[in-house]
């Protein structure tokens, strides 16, 4: 989805040639940047208040349909191929994206969701077509629902609520080069623990294309979970527990 859920990871490519990781680009820093889009869906669930469970079943069409703004894009930075950080931003704001039968009449649901990840990462094993990274830092998430309600035993009526928290993360990544234009790569971390959320988790997965040392296009399929409850009662209660997924499809250009 342009997601969301989201962060999206473009993993960090070192250039298709066959040399050392420490001697593909003649330079102490380097810098990334990829622009991304992801044809996402999100299914679970929501509680605002009083309200009981409500179902999120979000597809692609209706994104496309309902979006009003979105935006996903990544940075990394790495010093001497060792160590480096990377900072992923996805937002979306729907509108009414989601309508769910309830209580004798109908919930419409609209979805605002802001997730950023801030990770630093240690380049734990390196050949020249191969590299692991092991990565740790937080995702913060910024989650906003419109609850829309028409003809229910409760009668009509709108709630907007939201809640934002950050959650601690751990992980792993790993690129392949197979030629000198083909790579793949994989992603996967847990975190939350209970810090904030209950848990969250992220896979993805995919194939780039090289056109040349600066330039590559990548094609994932991406998961991203979250399990989160803030521990409140009444009008205050929020909870959303929720998977958005589907492929991912960005451009990065290596500086």
């Amino acid at each position: 989805m342009p997601s969301l859920a989201g962060a999206a990871d473009l993993a960090y490519d070192p250039a298709p040639v066959t040399e050392p990781v420490n001697q593909r680009i003649d330079k102490t820093w380097e810098f990334l940047v990829a622009p991304y889009f992801v044809a996402a869906n999100i299914t679970g669930t929501s509680q605002v208040g009083r309200l009981p469970n409500t179902d999120i079943d979000i597809g692609t069409d209706d994104i496309l349909e309902n979006l009003r703004f979105g935006g996903m894009i990544r940075t990394e930075l790495i010093y001497q191929q060792k160590v480096g950080a990377m900072l992923d931003v996805a937002y979306m704001n729907l509108g009414s994206a989601t309508d769910t039968p309830r209580g004798g009449g109908r919930i419409r649901v609209g979805v605002s969701q802001l997730i950023l990840e801030g990770m630093g990462f240690y380049r734990a094993y390196a050949t020249p077509q191969t590299s692991i990274d092991i990565y740790a830092g937080g995702r913060y998430w910024d989650i906003d629902l419109d609850l829309n309600a028409t003809g229910t035993f409760a009668g009509n009526f709108t709630i907007s609520r939201g809640d934002n928290w950050i959650d601690p993360v751990i992980g792993v990544r790993a690129f392949h080069m197979i030629n000198d234009k083909w790579s793949v790569n994989a992603r996967g971390d847990i975190g939350g623990f209970g810090a904030a959320s209950d848990f969250t988790w992220n896979v993805q997965a995919g194939a780039g294309y090289h056109f040349n040392k600066t330039w590559s296009a990548h094609l994932q399929y991406k998961a991203l979970g979250v399990d989160y409850d803030n521990g409140k009662s009444g009008t205050a209660s929020f909870a959303y527990d929720t998977i958005t997924h589907g492929p991912l499809l960005g451009i990065a250009a290596r500086f």
